[in-house]
C-alpha cells in the first residue's frame, strides 16, 4: 500500500513538473524533461529495493514463525500429551505410567489428556528472573523407599513445573533423584529436569540431563522425548552437526510418530537457514 502511494505520488509530480512550465518558456526544456527521467528512474529503482528489502524481511519474520510454532508444537502438544494415533506404545506407556496420572486417579481427578502432563512454556524471548539457574547443591543420599513420600516429592517437583516455577522445579527434580535414584519415577523426574532448564534456556545444563536420561535409563518411555531434545538443544547453542544427527536419529528410530514430524520440521527449518 506504501510503495504503491509512493509510485503514483512520484507519477503526479513528473506529470506536473512536465506541463507546468514558466511563463517565458512554450515547451519544456530537454535537459529538463532528461534530468526529471533520469529522477524518476531513480526513484522506481529505489521503490524496487524497498519492495526487496520488505520481502525480505517478510521471508525471515516467516522463519521466525516456522520456528517458533516448532516449539509451540513441542512444548504444548508434545507435554500435553496430545499425540498421534501413530505414536503407538510410547504414548499409552507415558499415560500408564506417569505418576503423575496414577496420583490423579487415586484422588479421583480427572486423568484426561489435558491434565497429565503440565502447561510449559515455550522458550522466553527474554531472559527471566530463573534463567541463571545452576545446578542444585544436593548430595545423593539414597534412603529406604517410602512409596508415599517417595511420590508426594515427585508431585511436589512437578507441580512447580505445571506452576512456572522454574527453579523450584529444577532443585525438586535434582533432589528427588539424589535422594531416590532407583525410582520408578527417576527417568521422569529426570526428563522434566531437563525441560526445567530447556524452557529457561539454560541449553547446555538441558543437554547434560537430557543425555544423562539416555545413559542412566535407556528403556525409558522419555527417551524418544528426550532424544528429540537432545536435537532441540543443540540447534539453540548452534552445533548444527549435532543437532542434525539427533534429529535424524529421531526419525529413523520413530518413523511415522509426531515425533519424527517435529524432527524433520526442524530439519526443514535448518535447510532453509542454511545450516547444511
Amino acid at each position: 500500500m506504501f510503495i504503491r502511494s509512493t509510485k503514483t505520488g512520484m507519477a503526479s509530480l513528473v506529470l506536473a513538473m512536465l506541463f507546468v512550465t514558466p511563463a517565458t518558456a512554450q515547451t519544456p526544456d530537454a535537459n529538463v524533461i532528461a534530468s526529471l527521467v533520469t529522477q524518476v528512474q531513480e526513484l522506481q529503482d529505489e521503490v524496487r529495493s524497498l519492495r526487496g528489502q520488505v520481502e525480505d524481511q517478510a521471508n525471515e519474520l516467516e522463519k521466525l514463525r516456522e520456528r517458533q510454532r516448532d516449539q509451540f508444537l513441542d512444548l504444548d502438544q508434545r507435554i500435553s500429551g496430545q499425540s498421534s494415533p501413530d505414536m503407538g506404545s510410547n504414548t499409552a506407556q507415558e499415560t500408564a505410567t506417569d505418576p503423575v496420572v496414577e496420583s490423579a486417579a487415586s484422588s479421583g481427578v480427572s486423568t484426561g489428556p489435558a491434565s497429565d502432563m503440565p502447561d510449559v512454556r515455550a522458550p522466553m524471548d527474554t531472559p527471566s528472573d530463573t534463567v541463571a539457574l545452576g545446578t542444585p547443591e544436593v548430595q545423593s543420599q539414597a534412603v529406604a523407599a517410602n512409596p508415599a513420600e517417595e511420590k508426594a516429592a515427585y508431585d511436589q517437583a512437578f507441580r512447580s513445573l505445571t506452576d512456572l516455577r522454574y527453579a523450584d522445579a529444577a532443585e525438586g527434580f535434582q533432589a528427588f533423584l539424589a535422594r531416590y535414584p532407583s525410582s520408578d519415577y527417576a527417568d521422569n523426574a529426570q526428563y522434566w529436569l531437563g525441560e526445567s532448564y530447556y524452557v529457561t534456556r539454560n541449553y547446555d545444563i538441558a543437554l547434560d540431563a537430557f543425555n544423562d536420561l539416555l545413559s542412566k535409563y535407556p528403556d525409558s518411555s522419555k527417551t524418544p522425548d528426550a532424544l528429540l531434545k537432545i536435537g532441540y538443544t543443540h540447534y539453540e547453542l548452534k552445533q548444527w552437526d549435532q543437532a542434525r544427527a539427533a534429529l535424524e536419529q529421531v526419525k529413523q528410530q520413530f518413523p511415522d510418530t509426531t515425533l519424527a514430524r517435529l524432527a524433520d520440521n526442524r530439519l526443514r527449518s535448518m535447510r532453509m537457514e542454511g545450516h547444511y
